[in-house]
């Protein structure tokens, strides 16, 4: 089997340039196929865990409660850079001429 592969392998490398790319396409369209079912399927798994384990606790903090809270520091932390700015902007200014 493996010597049969072996020389498979030998006659597309001795071929034209175009078989070549006809092979090099066709093996990069398979093994592309075959790792994205596979993530597919981990996918699925791993949601179908979650999923099950969601229903089993309950959750206390919910979407809206973080999204308020990270809105919160961003505007907060926003605001206290556009004040740093403003402060630069508006302070005293000294020129030392020699």
């Amino acid at each position: 089997m493996f010597k049969a592969l072996k020389q498979h392998l030998q006659r597309i490398q001795n071929s034209d340039e175009t078989t070549k790319k006809r092979w090099l396409i066709g093996a990069s369209a398979i093994s592309m196929i075959l790792v994205i079912s596979l993530w597919l399927v981990y996918m699925k798994f791993s949601f179908e865990s979650l999923a099950n384990t969601n229903q089993n606790n309950e959750s206390s903090i919910g979407f809206w409660q973080i999204f308020k809270t990270g809105l919160k520091v961003t505007s907060a932390s926003i605001w206290h850079e556009i004040k740093n700015f403003i402060s630069k902007i508006i302070g005293e200014r000294t020129i030392t001429i020699e």
